[in-house]
């Protein structure tokens, strides 16, 4: 009795120790994932689509990591802008003379 007792509490503690090891393997992994950084210094908040990912927010005066691609984002002000980040990129969106423009930050 008191050996399958043991091997009971054995088992359950080698099922939360795969659980958590698993979980936390998802957690780097999207930690991981490809991504650029984007920083927009304009007044307008922007509804970003790159790579295979669309409706990404980009909010104004903030900074956020969206999918490496070709970048196209739309304003409610119906500003727009495009462009394209590679894995790593660190871009920003400036307003010259009314026109948002995406550059190297």
């Amino acid at each position: 009795m008191y050996a399958a007792r043991r091997a009971r509490l054995g088992r359950l503690r080698w099922l939360v120790a795969c659980g958590l090891a698993t979980l936390t393997g998802l957690a780097v992994a999207s930690v991981a994932r490809a991504s650029c950084r984007i920083s927009n210094e304009t007044g307008y908040s922007f509804t970003v689509s790159s790579g295979n990912t669309s409706n990404q927010s980009v909010g104004a005066h903030t900074t956020t990591s969206i999918a490496p691609g070709t970048i196209v984002g739309k304003s409610k002000e119906g500003k727009t802008f495009g462009g394209s980040c590679k894995d790593g990129d660190n871009l920003v969106v400036k307003e010259d003379k009314g026109v948002p423009i995406l550059m190297p930050k």
